[in-house]
């Protein structure tokens, strides 16, 4: 039986563009493919050193822009959603515009295992061990090598990858920004870890044109198509010069998402999920903050075709708080679009998530904060407090986790100075620690209607949490400490000083300012007035408060936690004798949430089903020590 001819598939090599001069020549291709002016085609590319944006993302909260100006790397924003990325010569683009039926299925999460799978073959040709990674990646080992993404315009599917040839992991981290819990030390080690370039997996560089014959054989052998070089049409051409002067090249449309700015009239939220982090920031309006004036939903996912997510936020525009959820369901229901790894309901939750945050006060102060999970007459509640230069959102999905797989409610809130909450305001207190634990916490607590809690305390967290419980043992069913301190070390004052001069001369600035914004300067300034102004073995004031503990705690410190050593732990185990149970986390820092996730959810998990089978009245007066 004859079978049909492999789809003929036009190649091209745009050669080294600009960021903004291939964003432009992307959309003026997909242009060119949706009026029928080209055929089916692959591109390969390559750039100049340059920063480019996901779609749905917040220019200054993903580039160190000034850091950019001053090194000549160009800014810019894909058409495609997805993360931040630094690129340059040493890496080399591919993409595929096709007609959308062409790969038998219009679903875009399965086009994408499709197409990964398809680059993955033509790797395997160079002798590299390449795997399709859902959602979008093609890893190595468990690297990344290439990050994929694109989306179904019309008739038209645009997927496009990028390829790590060589790779300078300094140059990223300096331009993009990372999470502000990672020191900027271990920025550096983390980016290597999780990628892996041609370069160090075949011990050479490979000619592009090496690397282009494989993946068209990859194109081939998996996507039954037929890929013959081709010309770049000079209608092509002109087009994207057009699209770069008139929109992709300009600032307006590169830095055409900004969050606004935090006031009693905004409510925001931030969900992680496992096809995304998605974050909401919506303007109320009404004597009564009753409906949606303005929507901006961002964050690192992809949605096609791109323009629904304006669609969305526009059907929100004008809503009745009330009804904000149902509109959001509704918009997907008519199937206006297609989001891999995410569902209509993550964008419900993030809505109602943001509609609901809470306003709080303490000590005078305006602080925000969110629920999660059952309400406080119904479950214990597990009360998160982040570290000194932390926020609500630096907890990412713990708070969920964790209250999803013990049932108790979750309270997640900015501590004053940091996140949404209000900025400090100088002079600042040397017992701001025990001013957060005697008076903020209280009132917090008994304004959420707070009955029984378990406090969940990160460092700074870790301390306010322990001072509570023993000044307040009656309303305190557990506590978990990670990373805790009682006092100064001069490994303490050591890292500071290194905090201090990253803070001046590095990036760390840039960093924080991403979640805490106007905020950051006074937020850091706190922290070494306050942590220098003591000598090594100099404490906080918080041990005849924490004798009073009498329920069970948990203790958790990574092994190389770069502040405190196993001291911290020892004295707390001291002041505590027969309720502190211990764990430290090898290969672990300062951070062991995120650094050793797994076995830190899994200790937290077995220590709240503990609490759980304990009678309340015997939470209190029974431990556990290891």
């Amino acid at each position: 039986m004859k079978t049909a001819s492999p789809r003929a598939l036009r190649v091209i090599d745009t050669g080294i563009r600009t960021g903004r001069e291939n964003v432009a020549f992307d959309q003026a291709l997909i242009e060119a493919h949706a009026s029928g002016r080209v055929p089916d085609t692959v591109r390969f590319l390559r750039f100049r050193p340059c920063a480019l944006v996901g779609l749905h993302q917040i220019l200054s909260h993903e580039v160190r822009l000034a850091f950019c100006r001053r090194h000549g790397i160009e800014v810019g924003r894909r058409i495609t959603g997805g993360g931040g990325l630094y690129l340059d010569e040493g890496q080399m683009g591919w993409e595929l515009v096709l007609d959308r039926r062409a790969l038998g299925t219009t679903d875009l999460a399965e086009i994408a295992a499709r197409l990964c799978h398809a680059a993955a073959q033509g790797l395997r040709r160079l002798g590299v061990p390449a795997q399709f990674r859902a959602r979008n990646d093609i890893e190595v080992d468990g690297r990344k090598i290439s990050g994929t993404g694109g989306f179904i315009d019309g008739a038209t599917l645009f997927y496009q990858g990028t390829l790590l040839v060589d790779f300078d992991a300094a140059r990223m981290i300096e331009a993009l920004k990372v999470p502000a819990e990672k020191l900027a030390k271990r920025d550096l080690d983390d980016a290597r870890r999780r990628v892996v370039t041609l370069r160090e997996t075949l011990g050479r560089i490979p000619p592009f044109e090496e690397v282009q014959a494989a993946l068209l054989d990859g194109f081939r052998e998996v996507l039954d198509v037929d890929p013959q070089w081709g010309e770049v049409t000079a209608y092509e051409e002109r087009l994207a010069r057009r699209l770069h002067a008139n929109a992709f090249g300009t600032d307006a449309f590169v830095g055409s998402l900004d969050a606004p700015e935090t006031d009693e009239m905004r409510v925001s939220a931030t969900l992680t999920r496992r096809g995304g982090t998605l974050r909401a920031d919506i303007r109320l309006e009404g004597p009564r903050r009753a409906r949606l004036r303005e929507v901006l939903i961002t964050g690192d996912f992809f949605m096609t075709p791109p323009r629904a997510l304006y669609d969305l936020e526009a059907a929100l525009r004008g809503q009745p708080v009330a009804q904000a959820g149902a509109e959001v369901e509704a918009f997907f229901a008519r199937g206006a679009c297609e989001v891999i790894g995410l569902a209509p309901r993550d964008f419900r939750d993030l809505v109602e998530a943001a509609l609901s945050q809470l306003n709080l006060r303490a000590a005078g102060r305006r602080l925000r904060g969110h629920w999660r999970g059952a309400g406080p007459e119904a479950a214990p509640t597990l009360v998160f407090l982040h570290d000194a230069l932390g926020c609500a959102r630096l907890w990412r999905d713990i708070p969920e986790r964790l209250a999803a797989a013990s049932g108790c409610g979750a309270l997640v809130y900015d501590r004053w100075g940091s996140g949404d909450s209000a900025p400090l305001e100088p002079p600042f207190s040397r017992d701001y620690l025990l001013d957060e634990a005697l008076v903020a916490l209280p009132e917090v607590l008994t304004q959420a209607r707070v009955r029984e809690a378990v406090l969940v305390g990160h460092s700074d967290g870790a301390a306010i949490a322990l001072a509570y419980a023993g000044r307040h043992p009656e309303r305190v069913r557990g506590v978990i400490a990670l990373a805790p301190h009682l006092s100064r070390e001069a490994r303490t004052l050591r890292a500071i000083d290194e905090q201090i001069a990253d803070f001046r001369d590095g990036d760390l600035r840039a960093r924080l300012h991403r979640y805490h914004g106007e905020k950051t300067d006074a937020l850091f300034a706190r922290l070494v007035e306050t942590w220098t102004a003591g000598a090594p073995g100099e404490g906080w004031g918080l041990e005849p408060h924490i004798r009073g503990v009498r329920c069970p705690v948990l203790a958790l410190q990574g092994e190389d936690d770069e502040f405190f050593s196993a001291a911290q732990l020892e004295a707390l185990c001291a002041l505590l004798p027969a309720r502190v149970q211990t764990l430290r986390i090898p290969r672990c820092g300062h951070y062991p949430q995120h650094q050793a996730k797994k076995p830190v959810l899994a200790a937290l998990i077995a220590f709240l089903h503990a609490l759980g089978r304990a009678p309340a009245s015997l939470a209190t007066t029974v431990g556990a020590t290891q």
